[in-house]
């Protein structure tokens, strides 16, 4: 007999009688259980169901095979409405541009593409806003921006972010032009849109510097005529306030007020509420213009250009003797000389 079983003899001789049977037992049911493993499966016992999945190849949806067409159609549709969208949009902004080109209000401001007009930019520099800051007669001056954008969205983002309300947004240069030279602008595809402020406000800000708002206390002779004539030019196509107007800056330039000067030779430069006089204009313009009023002295310079009798040269050399400081700077009017431009201004030329 092996070691192993006589030691295990051994031991089981020395264990009390109780703890042997139970040891006996069970070794007996581990025998059971390690036979009823090995034994066969019993025939009457039960087997578990087998599931057996299939894929249905048939369209699981046939309503969509049945309105396939439906559907189809009002895809078109809802795209073609889509599209048709977008096109009366860009219609009726390019309607409003042509509107307010052709009848320019001052503080409009201009969308301008400067590769249509200019040559040699760099590739950041793109578009450019332009505003208007004069108007006399048939000649409008605008100022553009001192700043140049890639994109056109990025000009609606200037004026979100109030960036027209700092004094050096638009640069000092004055360009002068015909409504005939802007309309032909429209045209060649420079100026891309237009916009008309209400109430120095644009989408929901202001479009003017904060200088503008401030005002002076100082009683000055002709001021509160003037403010008032122009209270009453706002409604000028009512015959009569066109007639208050007129009368209210024909008092303000009597008392000497250089503004009111201004005003009242605009009166006769547009035949507003009077007839049309163009010498009549340049004098009133002269005598605010003696006055150091810059805008008078501007507007002088216009529209003596239009007058076959009055030379500018002249003009400045009086103002020289009577003390008045000229800026030439602010004077000078840049044209531009890409082939495209003047290609669409003798194209306007011809048509006028």
């Amino acid at each position: 007999m092996p070691q192993a079983a006589i030691r295990q003899d051994d031991e089981d001789e020395h264990l009390p009688e109780e703890k042997v049977g139970q040891k006996t037992i069970s070794l007996a049911g581990s025998e059971e259980a390690l036979a009823s493993v090995n034994s066969p499966i019993v025939a009457d016992k039960q087997e578990e169901p087998y599931y057996h999945y299939t894929v249905d190849t048939k369209d699981p949806d046939p309503w969509l095979i049945v309105h396939r067409v439906k559907i189809i159609i009002f895809v078109i549709l809802a795209a073609a409405a889509v599209a048709g969208s977008i096109f009366y949009k860009d219609l009726k902004l390019s309607e409003q541009t042509n509107a307010m080109v052709a009848e320019p209000q001052l503080n409009d401001l201009y969308y301008v593409d400067f590769r249509v007009i200019k040559d040699n930019l760099r590739p950041t520099e793109k578009f450019r806003m332009a505003k208007v800051t004069d108007i006399t007669g048939n000649v409008v001056t605008i100022n553009f921006s001192s700043y140049f954008y890639l994109q056109e969205h990025e000009l609606n983002e200037a004026i979100r972010y109030a960036q027209l309300r700092f004094e050096k947004f638009f640069q000092e240069k004055r360009h002068n032009y015909t409504k005939a030279e802007l309309q032909a602008l429209v045209g060649s595809g420079a100026i891309v849109l237009a916009r008309r402020p209400v109430g120095n406000m644009l989408d929901g800000n202001v479009v003017v510097p904060d200088s503008h708002f401030k005002s002076s206390s100082v009683f000055i002779p002709g001021k509160k005529e003037n403010f008032a004539g122009l209270e009453y030019l706002k409604f000028a196509k009512d015959g009569n306030k066109a007639t208050l107007a007129l009368e209210k800056f024909q008092k303000s330039a009597e008392l000497g007020f250089a503004q009111g000067q201004v005003s009242l030779a605009q009166m006769y430069l547009n035949g507003i509420a009077v007839e049309k006089n163009l010498q009549k204009s340049l004098e009133w313009f002269k005598k605010g213009a003696l006055q150091a009023y810059e805008p008078a002295i501007l507007k002088y310079a216009i529209v003596c250009q239009q007058v076959r009798s009055c030379v500018v040269k002249d003009f400045y050399q009086e103002l020289v003797q009577t003390g008045v400081n000229i800026e030439f700077t602010k004077q000078v009017d840049v044209r531009a000389t890409t082939k495209a431009f003047e290609k669409a201004l003798e194209e306007a030329e011809v048509k006028t």
